[in-house]
């Protein structure tokens, strides 16, 4: 048998960013869109104290040491307080979650965390000294041979796009290239999350503003270019294929009009202008429908590497067994390797079990009435919707 613990890394910023909230740490206040939230001092420290250190298993014992460290309390005072922040975020509502209670250990900020520098830097400094990429735990799982293929791409050709469907892991992808670029480019990497952006007329001014940079001009693309023209930076843009006219002509403009900037884009679908390097994501390899193999077995393959260490991130600890490894190779046959899916159905796994997990994909292959309520819940989540997604995103990526 095979145990696998939840892993993770600390960050400590002025500013944090996660979800529509952004939390000031020097001036304590925790705004939603602009408005502050009524929050207890002692709920802050604690909100403050996880959000700093996203991913990461915190025992109970050290957030009461933190919270209170001159003052005997017991455990029940620290509930009270994460309920409070839990009712402040919202957290489980519209399926937004950011603080996970971990089983007989602590709590964990699971949420997506991004670093805010504090306020625009002024034209004279041109941009942001130091990069922006979002601070939260990357489990990257056989991705590294792509890691790789992009930075060589990138530093031979300086404007690359990953390729494919939703849900496929382009965007950890990217992250990982931009970490392993960050000395390269003297910490300047900047991450553009476009996934929110309606507007194609704002593409430009949102990677001036993840820059750091003020617009003014009525062309704010030729603007940007001007303003990076003569900097090495490394700008990635995620999520591209909602507002697909207007990235391709800034990625174009960015392209030829300078020398030393490298652009990086995740996509559904190709930019197709001068310059542009593809990179298809393919989907984690899982083991093949066979002879039944043991967990030593099994767990060569990434698909079900990642499976078991998110299983592990959620409840944890987990133990992939011989018995239950035909189960696991199984379901991420079903999921056909797609990591998203894998992910949902990894958490759904560290709540209902191996085998109930797998009868209730099953039961949406099916589409049976009788299932039981708890598997109708499975089945109005995501992994559905996630398989069909890939499934049909496949045939136009074959």
């Amino acid at each position: 048998m095979l145990s696998f613990e939840a892993m993770s890394g600390p960050a400590a910023y002025g500013k944090l960013k996660f979800g529509s909230f952004e939390l000031s740490i020097g001036e304590r206040l925790l705004r939603r869109e602009g408005v502050v939230l009524a929050l207890g001092g002692r709920a802050l420290d604690i909100l403050i104290y996880l959000a700093q250190r996203p991913g990461k298993v915190i025992v109970k014992r050290e957030l009461i040491d933190h919270v209170w460290p001159d003052v005997t309390v017991e455990e029940g005072s620290l509930r009270v307080h994460v309920s409070a922040i839990r009712k402040a975020l919202g957290d489980g509502q519209f399926g937004n979650r950011y603080i996970a209670n971990i089983k007989g250990q602590g709590y964990s900020f699971v949420g997506t965390v991004v670093p805010l520098a504090g306020g625009t830097e002024s034209r004279n400094n041109k941009f942001r000294q130091q990069g922006r990429l979002p601070v939260r735990p990357i489990m990257m799982v056989g991705r590294e041979t792509v890691v790789s293929e992009v930075s060589d791409k990138l530093r031979d050709g300086r404007f690359v796009t990953l390729l494919g469907p939703g849900g496929i892991g382009k965007t950890t992808i990217a992250l990982a290239v931009g970490r392993a670029a960050a000395e390269e480019f003297g910490g300047k990497v900047y991450f553009v999350d476009l996934e929110s952006l309606t507007d194609p007329r704002h593409v430009a001014r949102a990677v001036a503003t993840s820059l750091g940079v003020a617009l003014k001009s009525k062309d704010p693309g030729l603007e940007l270019v001007d303003l990076v023209r003569s900097r090495k930076i490394l700008i990635i843009l995620d999520s591209c294929e909602h507002v697909i006219e207007a990235i391709a002509l800034l990625a174009e403009q960015l392209y030829r009009q300078t020398e030393e900037i490298h652009v990086l884009t995740t996509s559904r679908e190709l930019l197709k202008v001068e310059g542009e390097h593809c990179c298809r994501v393919l989907p984690l390899d899982y083991p093949p429908d066979g002879p039944t193999q043991a967990a030593n077995a099994v767990i060569r393959y990434p698909a079900v590497q990642l499976f078991v260490r998110r299983v592990a991130a959620r409840a944890g600890s987990f133990v992939l067994t011989d018995e239950e490894a035909p189960l696991v190779a199984e379901m991420c046959r079903k999921l056909d390797g797609l990591p998203l899916a894998i992910e949902l159905a990894a958490g759904q796994v560290a709540a209902l079990g191996v085998k109930n997990t797998v009868a209730a994909l099953e039961l949406l292959e099916l589409g049976h009435r009788s299932a039981v309520a708890r598997h109708h819940t499975l089945a109005r989540m995501t992994i559905a919707a996630s398989v069909r997604r890939w499934r049909r995103g496949s045939n136009d990526f074959r």
